[in-house]
């Protein structure tokens, strides 16, 4: 095999987070876009679990986790290595994400899917993770770049790894979000990522896959 593969679902958050490391590194991939209601047979054999990212590797590795897919990415990248930051407070900010408030920002964006699903107590534990996620932005404001960023005042692997899940609060109810005065330093941390000259084709639109399709390209 020549050539990486990424299957990728578009509006996933991990997808995202997976896809931004790969436009970051200057890594290409084979972009496979997924109906996940129709998972093809050739996600499925590489990873049985049938979620996304998944990514095949030119070398024939399996990769289906998101973070480990970005840590391969800035390992083939030789620009990048002062984002790994493997530390125990990048690595309790993603966890605090990944279970804490993934878990009350699905159960009242989408509460219909969440049986007793108690709407406004998830979002109120939600924005509590926003707001101590502010005040660690807050303490990098006078960086050297005038740049806030989550961890020791440099971006990392946090602020990629968290961006797209704090993004999903903000589609969910993007007028709560815009007034309130509490998250300042997180607002402009998310518009950098939104306003960023990659993000349009981070989030391109692509037909689903299919065996047919040509390759398409993916990377910066």
């Amino acid at each position: 095999m020549t050539e990486n593969i990424l299957y990728s679902f578009r509006r996933c958050p991990y997808a995202i987070r997976a896809r931004w490391a790969i436009l970051q590194t200057g890594i290409n991939v084979n972009l496979r876009e997924i109906d996940l209601r129709h998972k093809p047979e050739e996600l499925l054999e590489l990873s049985p679990k049938g979620t996304v990212p998944v990514l095949l590797t030119c070398n024939g590795e399996i990769i289906d986790e998101s973070l480990d897919i970005i840590y391969w990415a800035l390992d083939k990248s030789s620009k990048l290595t002062k984002k790994k930051d493997n530390d125990i407070e990048t690595i309790d900010l993603i966890r605090e994400n990944d279970r804490n408030f993934k878990y009350h920002l699905d159960r009242f964006k989408y509460a219909s899917r969440y049986e007793d699903s108690d709407v406004k107590y998830n979002r109120s534990e939600a924005i509590k993770i926003l707001y101590r996620w502010n005040n660690k932005l807050s303490l990098s404001a006078n960086n050297s770049n005038n740049r806030n960023w989550l961890v020791a005042g440099q971006e990392t692997i946090a602020d990629w790894a968290i961006w797209p899940f704090v993004r999903q609060y903000y589609i969910a109810d993007p007028m709560l979000f815009e007034t309130n005065s509490n998250l300042e330093h997180l607002k402009g941390w998310l518009y950098y990522y939104l306003n960023h000259e990659l993000f349009s084709l981070l989030m391109k639109k692509i037909p689903t896959w299919k065996k047919t399709d040509l390759p398409f390209n993916f990377g910066a």
